[in-house]
């Protein structure tokens, strides 16, 4: 009777295989120091590989941000100088926070790295001292433009200080100002505008220039409650500079010495040179603790001390040949798929405990060294090699994807997967037969059972009773899995103790203006027609702020006047100066206070023009603004980037239950359809549609694969359900674990996902393959020893990878966490439900 597809497909698979594992057996036993030297000269390459990749720390990179809300970010922060700038965040008292930030200052200008100025501005004042002289240009071309800077609601105010007794007062406090110490710093300033009209402009344009809630009578970057002091710095090389950036932390940490404040530091650079360190600590960390529990677990349960130490260099083998291989394709990795290289600690120990657990088993039983071998090589390797490429096969995978984050982690565990195999099955053998010559007596004792044998029984005698309960946990959590929420808040995801996320924390509470923030950008080639644009999106803004939904809100258009409004304001000075002339005015004033009106000419002729004011461009108003101290107003908000303007617009709003984002993003859309906007909420939903489209198609294409493959190992369907059930079990259980738990998925520990889809069908199919039509004691006897292969599997995964669980680093922790709720839920449905379906279907044969 013919063969049907399915058990060709099979039959040709199975053949190719042995075929191959029979090559690897017979090089590696007759060849070993062939074998030995071309493994060496790989590792070489790839070390030297290796030592041209640069670790990247930056979060933002690991997803793909060619268009909405992160790329409106991204361009926000290169725009604005925020991506580059560091902070510097003074606590203490009041009074001593500013002589403090003078002399802090002081040395930050001074520092240099490699023999250059380390910042290139240092600014910690609304406006610098040195910068007087322009500041007192600014204004006097502002006292002299009401129609552009003033607030229409002091246009009564203004008309006012032009009275003969308002002008005499406004001159006798500034004949004291001069006679006073203070007044030789103020002297320039009191020529351009001698009657102090400055008071009803400078606020309005002062607020427009910060992004942060400062307090108003200070001439520095102090919070309004007096506790801190910020001082914002730009290096000057860019973050990307990693040799830079650490010569950079090194030189304030000297700075920072003997402040008489305290003093903490966030930024860019800061993060970079943390972020690396934590991550590397904790990758390191984990990778020796975990390789010191695998090695004492293994070298406990088969006390062998070669075997033991022949894992580390495996293990060593499969990362360094990964990231080599992997850095012929990226020109830098993340650190956080740097972190997923410490789950090859546990799956590379995994083949080694397979084979070495059969052959001592077969050792056990009396057979010849070469005999078990051989039986652990072909026999057991054919379930290792299917085993590893259903685990790699899913995370290569994910190198369709457009996430640089599920890319670089499907090609690093998939390559360390496929490597490590590889290297145990090349070493392995040679050095069995070696620790066999040389230990001829060697003694194989019993191995530890843990507890496999009676799992075995009472799945084979309670198998329906069995089976109902692991149906019935799987649907509970399954249903609990519905609870679990996603974690959006990227800050999250980084070291929780790390002075850059708690400096940013303090930032937050205490100068924060608002503690959710969107921004709005108009994109043209025009600056009065977006300036024209602008002015519905500020009408826009405010009536969402009259409903109570945002806080409040910035844009150019608050600090500068529109057309219209110029010309109204215009038109009610000409009404009232129309019977006096407001230059002579000021004239008279001065000769009566016995100043010289010559040092005030430019005043006077401004004050002598107030009747016939006409509108300022645009243009003009901010090429005054860019040039003068408080350039920040225009730096802030608008935006010259390869020959377009960006006008921005900062929307402040309490939280996301108060602020209906999509009705206003629909309304902007209806108003201006090219407009963009970003948020942490629309970043976040942006991110997490790219992990779930790229993901999806990761799982898919991962888990045909893995179908195919445990199609071409088996022939029958109970062979493929052996495999499937645990991890699908072992998935629902994940989230419905980490959802009574509380604990949230996120960017990072999704990908976990991947990993149990991968590995935990392994367990299944170790069971499976082992088991197969062996009956009775020989079948109980198999599930023992591959079970506890199983066993010491998932022991070592979590050892490896689950240990992350215990870093400082939020997205490490979260991928610890979710590994070892998804391994160990997938080997428990392995070891103690498999053996109740395995007798439950022979029984339905039987029947049959």
């Amino acid at each position: 009777m013919a063969k049907n597809p399915l058990a060709k497909l099979t039959g040709a698979v199975n053949a190719a295989i042995r075929a191959h594992l029979e090559w690897i057996f017979r090089v590696t036993t007759t060849r070993p120091a062939l074998v030995a030297a071309l493994t060496s000269l790989l590792c070489l390459l790839a070390l030297l590989s290796i030592a041209s990749t640069r670790f990247e720390s930056d979060i933002f990179k690991l997803f793909p941000a060619r268009q909405g809300a992160l790329r409106l970010l991204l361009d926000s922060l290169e725009w604005t100088g925020s991506a580059k700038e560091v902070y510097f965040l003074l606590e203490g008292d009041k009074g001593t926070l500013p002589a403090e930030a003078e002399a802090f200052a002081g040395r930050l200008k001074g520092l240099t790295v490699d023999g250059m100025p380390a910042f290139s501005r240092v600014t910690y004042r609304v406006y610098d001292p040195a910068e007087a002289a322009a500041f007192a240009s600014f204004i006097g071309y502002a006292v002299t433009h009401p129609q552009l800077f003033l607030p229409p609601a002091d246009l009564g105010r203004f008309a006012e200080r032009f009275a003969i007794p308002a002008m005499g007062r406004s001159l006798a406090r500034a004949q004291a100002e001069l006679a006073s110490q203070a007044g030789i710093g103020t002297r320039d300033i009191i020529a351009a505008d001698p009657l102090y009209l400055r008071e009803l402009i400078l606020p309005r344009l002062t607020k427009g220039s910060q992004s942060l809630d400062l307090d108003p009578s200070s001439p520095y970057f102090l919070s309004r409650d007096g506790r801190v002091l910020i001082i914002i710095a730009e290096p000057a090389r860019p973050v990307q500079d990693m040799a830079f950036a650490r010569k950079l932390v090194a030189g304030i940490s000297r700075a920072r010495q003997g402040a008489g404040a305290t003093i903490s530091c966030a930024g860019a650079h800061l993060s970079a040179v943390i972020d690396e360190r934590e991550v590397k600590g904790n990758v390191i960390a984990c990778v020796l603790s975990s390789l010191a529990v695998v090695l004492l677990l293994f070298y406990l349960t088969y006390r062998r001390f070669l075997p033991t130490l022949l894992i580390p260099l495996i293990l060593f083998c499969g990362v360094v040949l990964a990231l080599g291989t992997a850095g012929l394709f990226l020109s830098s990795v993340s650190l956080i798929s740097f972190a997923f290289t410490a789950l090859i600690i546990g799956l590379g120990t995994d083949y080694s405990i397979h084979l070495y657990d059969r052959f001592y088993w077969e050792r056990g039983k009396g057979r010849p060294a070469g005999e078990a071998l051989r039986l652990a090589v072909i026999d057991t390797g054919h379930g290792v090699f299917t085993a590893a490429t259903t685990t790699a096969l899913p995370f290569l995978a994910l190198t369709v994807s457009d996430v640089r984050a599920l890319f670089e982690l499907g090609l690093l565990v998939g390559l360390g997967v496929i490597f490590s195999m590889y290297a145990t099955f090349f070493f392995l053998p040679p050095l069995l037969l070696f620790a066999e010559r040389r230990y001829p007596d060697a003694v194989y004792r019993p191995l530890p059972r843990f507890g496999l044998g009676r799992l075995w029984d009472l799945g084979r005698s309670h198998c329906r009773p069995v089976i109902a309960l692991s149906f019935l946990a799987v649907l509970l959590l399954f249903i609990a899995a519905f609870r679990i929420s996603f974690e959006s808040e990227l800050k999250n995801l980084q070291p929780r103790h790390s002075e850059a996320f708690l400096t940013q924390e303090k930032i937050e509470r205490h100068l924060s203006i608002s503690p959710r923030q969107m921004l709005v950008s108009l994109d043209g080639e025009h600056l009065e027609e977006l300036m024209a644009r602008g002015r519905m999106v500020e009408e826009l803004a405010e009536r969402y702020r009259q409903r109570g939904g945002l806080t409040a809100w910035s844009s150019l258009g608050q600090v500068l006047n529109d057309p219209a409004t110029q010309r109204a304001i215009g038109a009610r000075l000409a009404a009232d100066f129309s019977s006096i002339d407001p230059g002579r005015g000021v004239r008279g004033s001065l000769e009566s206070a016995g100043f010289a009106p010559a040092a005030f000419a430019p005043f006077i002729a401004g004050a002598a023009a107030l009747p016939r004011l006409q509108p300022v461009s645009p243009a003009e108003a901010v090429e005054r603004l860019a040039a003068s101290p408080l350039r920040g107003v225009a730096a802030r908000h608008l935006v010259e980037s390869g020959g377009r303007y960006h006008l921005l617009f900062y929307i402040y709003y309490g939280g996301a239950h108060q602020f209906d984002q999509h009705a206003f993003l629909r309304d902007l859309a209806a108003m201006d359809p090219a407009a963009r906007a970003t948020s942490q909420e629309l970043v976040g939903a942006q991110l997490l549609d790219s992990v779930k489209r790229s993901f999806l198609w990761g799982f898919i294409i991962g888990g045909m694969l893995v179908l195919f493959l445990l199609l071409a190992h088996f022939d029958t369907a109970e062979g493929i359900f052996h495999s499937l059930f645990p991890v699908t079990a072992g998935v629902i259980a994940m989230l419905g674990v980490m959802a009574l738990a509380g604990m949230k998925l996120n960017f990072m520990n999704a990908m976990v996902l991947v990993t149990i889809l991968g590995m935990g069908s392994d367990y299944g199919l170790h069971i499976a393959h082992r088991v197969g039509e062996r009956h009775g004691e020989e079948g109980g006897a198999a599930f023992v020893q591959a079970g506890r292969a199983v066993f010491l599997s998932a022991v070592t995964t979590i050892a490896g990878f689950g240990s992350l669980a215990f870093t400082d680093y939020g997205a490490l922790a979260s991928i610890g966490w979710a590994t070892n709720c998804g391994v160990g839920a997938t080997a428990l449905f392995t070891l103690a439900a498999l053996p109740a379906f395995v007798a439950l279907f022979r029984k339905r044969r039987s029947a049959a």
